[in-house]
C-alpha cells in the first residue's frame, strides 16, 4: 500500500471518529433490541413453519419443483441486482481512494464481498434448515436428507453471492442471463427430467422427503461454486471505477433517505432511466382522452423494458399465489399476505404515470382537466395489466390444479385494484409530518420510533393485510371491507391534504 493510500485512509478514519461513536451507540441499541426480540421471533417462525398447514405445503409433491424454481429465481435476482448495487461496495471516499490507488480491486474490495456473502449464505442456510427441521419433526424425512439439503442451501448461497458479483462485473449481460435463469428454471420446474441437467435442478433433487439423500447433487453444486470462486478475483479486478463510484454514491444517498424513513425516495434512486424508444413520440392525440393516456403510459413503460417485464412477472407470481391460496390445506393468510406484498411491489414499475399525476396535483392543470381525471386516466394502464395478467395466470393455475376459477380470479382482481389505490395513496404521502417527531412516553418506553416506523411502512403493512383478507373474502367479507375501507380512507385523506 502506497503512502498516498495509507494517508487517505487515515484521514477518513480520523473524520469517522465521531461517527464511529454514534455508530457504536446505534450498534449497542440494535444488539439490545435483537436480544429482546430475536428469541420470540425465532420461536414464532419455527411454530409457523412446523404447523400442520405449513408442513402439508412443504411436503406436497410440487415442493421439489418449487425449490428448483426458487433457486433459479434467487440467482436471477442476484445477477440483476448486481447491475445497480453489487456486493463489492465501499463508502464513496474509500471507493475513490482504492480505485485511484495502487491496490488491486481483488484486495481492496474483498472484504465487502465476504461480508455480503456471509449474509446471503446465512439466509439460505437458515431457511433450508427450517424447512428440513419442520419435515424432520413430523417424521417426513430423515436426518441425513435434511442435513444434505441444508448443506446444499449453503452452497446455493455461495453461488448466489458470486452471481451477484457477476452482475456487478458484467452489467450488460445481467438482463439476458437473468431472464435465461428464469426461463430455464421454470422449464426445469415443469419438466422433472430436466432437473438432473441444471444446477438449480440439483437443489430440487436434494429436497428432503422425496428420494433418499445422495452426495451427487452436493458434489456437483460444490464444483460449480468452486469454479465461480476461482473466477471471483478476476471479476473484482474488472470492476469499473466510474460504476463503483456511482453505486457507492447512490447507496449512501439511499441509506440516508432510509434513515430518515423516506423509503419512497430511497427506492426511487434505483429507478431505471428510460433508454429505448426515446425518439418516438409517446403522447399521441386520439379521439378519446382515455386512450391517449393509456397509449402514453404503455409507451413510457416500454422505454424501461426491464422494469416492465419485472412488474408483469411479479403480477403473474402474485396471481398464482392467490390461485393456490384457494386450494385446501394451504395457509391462506400467509400466502395472501405475500401476494399482497408482491402486487404492491409489482405496481411500482407500472405506475410512473400516477407518480407524475400526483406530482402535479393541486398545481395549475397541465392538460385542461381536473386532478381527479388525471389520476383516473393514468390508472388505466396498470389496471389493464392487472386484469389481463390475473385472468391469464389464475385461469392457467386453476386448470392445472383442478380447482375453481371464479373465486381466485375475483380475489386477484380485487387485490390488484386495492393495491392500485395503495400506490396512489403512497405517492401522496409526502415527507414525515413534524408532529410524529414528538416523543410518546409510556411505561414500556418511548413509542415514537415505532409510530414513525409504522408511518413509513404503512403501504407495506396495509398490502399484507389486504392480501390476507382478499383470499378470505368469501369466508369473511367483513374483513376485506374493513381493510379496503381503511385503505381508501387513508388515500382520500391524503388527497384532500395534498399541496
Amino acid at each position: 500500500m502506497s503512502t498516498r493510500t495509507a494517508t487517505a485512509i487515515a484521514i477518513w478514519r480520523a473524520r469517522s471518529i465521531r461517527a464511529d461513536g454514534d455508530r457504536g451507540f446505534l450498534v449497542y441499541m440494535v444488539i439490545m433490541v435483537a436480544l429482546v426480540t430475536v428469541v420470540p421471533l425465532a420461536r414464532a417462525v419455527w411454530l409457523n413453519m412446523s404447523s400442520v398447514e405449513s408442513v402439508a405445503v412443504l411436503s406436497s409433491p410440487a415442493a421439489p419443483a418449487a425449490a428448483t424454481f426458487l433457486v433459479a429465481l434467487l440467482w436471477a435476482l442476484g445477477i440483476l441486482i448486481g447491475r445497480d448495487r453489487g456486493p463489492a461496495l465501499r463508502p464513496p471516499f474509500l471507493t475513490h481512494v482504492f480505485t485511484t490507488g495502487d491496490l488491486q480491486r481483488s484486495d481492496a474490495f474483498r472484504g465487502p464481498l465476504l461480508r455480503a456473502g456471509l449474509f446471503v449464505i446465512s439466509l439460505t442456510t437458515v431457511t433450508a434448515g427450517l424447512v428440513g427441521g419442520a419435515l424432520l419433526s413430523h417424521g417426513l424425512t430423515d436426518l441425513l436428507s435434511a442435513s444434505v439439503f441444508t448443506a446444499i442451501a449453503a452452497v446455493v448461497g455461495v453461488i448466489t453471492t458470486l452471481t451477484w458479483l457477476a452482475g456487478q462485473a458484467f452489467p450488460r449481460l445481467a438482463v439476458p442471463v437473468g431472464l435465461g435463469f428464469l426461463v430455464l428454471g421454470a422449464l426445469s420446474a415443469f419438466v422433472p427430467v430436466a432437473q438432473a441437467f441444471t444446477p438449480w435442478g440439483w437443489a430440487g433433487l436434494a429436497y428432503p422427503g422425496g428420494t433418499p439423500a445422495t452426495p451427487a447433487p452436493l458434489t456437483a453444486l460444490t464444483a460449480v461454486a468452486a469454479l465461480l470462486a476461482v473466477a471471483a478475483p478476476s471479476m473484482l479486478n474488472r470492476l469499473d471505477s466510474s460504476a463503483l463510484a456511482e453505486q457507492a454514491a447512490r447507496w449512501e444517498s439511499a441509506t440516508i433517505h432510509a434513515a430518515g424513513m423516506d423509503f419512497s425516495m430511497a427506492v426511487g434512486l434505483y429507478r431505471g432511466r428510460p433508454h429505448r424508444g426515446r425518439r418516438s413520440r409517446a403522447v399521441r392525440p386520439l379521439r378519446r382522452l382515455a386512450w391517449t393516456f393509456l397509449v402514453r403510459d404503455a409507451l413510457g413503460a416500454l422505454r424501461t423494458p426491464g422494469r416492465l417485464i419485472a412488474g408483469i412477472l411479479a403480477l403473474g407470481v402474485a396471481g398464482a399465489l392467490v390461485a393456490l391460496a384457494f386450494m385446501p390445506g394451504v395457509p391462506r393468510e400467509v400466502v395472501g399476505a405475500f401476494a399482497g406484498l408482491i402486487v404492491f411491489a409489482a405496481l411500482g414499475p407500472l405506475t410512473d404515470g400516477i407518480r407524475h399525476a400526483a406530482g402535479v396535483a393541486a398545481d395549475l392543470p397541465l392538460y385542461g382537466i381536473s386532478d381527479e381525471r388525471l389520476i383516473a386516466n393514468h390508472s388505466l394502464f396498470p389496471l389493464a395489466l392487472i386484469l389481463i395478467v390475473s385472468l391469464a395466470v389464475v385461469t392457467v393455475v386453476a386448470f392445472a390444479t383442478g380447482s375453481g376459477v371464479v373465486a381466485p380470479l375475483l380475489g386477484s382482481v380485487v387485490l390488484g385494484m386495492l393495491m392500485l389505490v395503495a400506490r396512489v395513496s403512497n405517492t401522496l404521502k409526502g415527507p414525515l409530518p413534524p408532529e410524529l417527531l414528538t416523543p410518546i412516553p409510556t411505561p414500556m418506553g418511548d413509542l415514537g420510533a415505532a409510530v414513525r416506523m409504522a408511518w413509513a411502512l404503512d403501504g407495506v403493512l396495509l398490502a399484507a393485510v389486504v392480501g390476507a383478507s382478499a383470499v378470505l373474502s368469501f369466508e369473511s367479507p367483513v374483513l376485506l371491507l374493513s381493510a379496503g375501507g381503511v385503505l381508501v380512507a387513508v388515500g382520500i385523506s391524503r388527497w384532500r391534504r395534498r399541496s
